[in-house]
């Protein structure tokens, strides 16, 4: 009876890890779901609004942000690593390079007003509404002074 308990755990654990792999593969560069209340990694707040949450890998893992100018202003080497934005829309992360950034007078967590849109007619109508501009997340850096 023990036995049978015992290749029952052990088939399940292993059903577990397979499903784990086969989800996120081997190596993954997807990043992982953040959650509400995760730290900031450059200014230490938490992460409270996920319209605006990003995040990147490094060296030692993933690093989390509240908003999208904390990421930029993080002084930690950045290698060779895509950001993920949070859609502001769907609040899902995708890679940067697959969003318009709108920089507008709107509330964002620090307050530069900056958020992320898969869809270009959404960015647009936001930056029309909060007298912006739509870009890339490089044109946004290289305005920013290249943080």
């Amino acid at each position: 009876m023990c036995r049978a308990r015992l290749s029952t755990a052990v088939f399940i654990a292993v059903a577990v890890l397979a499903a784990v792999f086969f989800v996120r593969g081997p190596g993954s560069t997807a990043p992982p779901r953040i959650a509400p209340g995760a730290p900031c990694a450059n200014c230490g707040m938490e992460v409270q609004d996920l319209r605006f949450a990003c995040e990147r890998r490094d060296d030692r893992g993933w690093r989390v942000y509240d908003a999208i100018e904390c990421l930029l202003a993080d002084r930690a080497p950045r290698g060779a690593a895509v950001a993920y934005l949070a859609d502001y829309d769907r609040r899902t992360l995708h890679r940067s390079d697959s969003l318009w950034v709108v920089r507008g007078a709107f509330a964002s967590p620090m307050g530069a007003g900056l958020a992320a849109f898969l869809d270009r007619d959404a960015a647009d109508g936001v930056a029309a509404e909060t007298h912006g501009r739509v870009g890339r997340l490089g044109d946004v850096a290289r305005a920013e002074g290249g943080r």
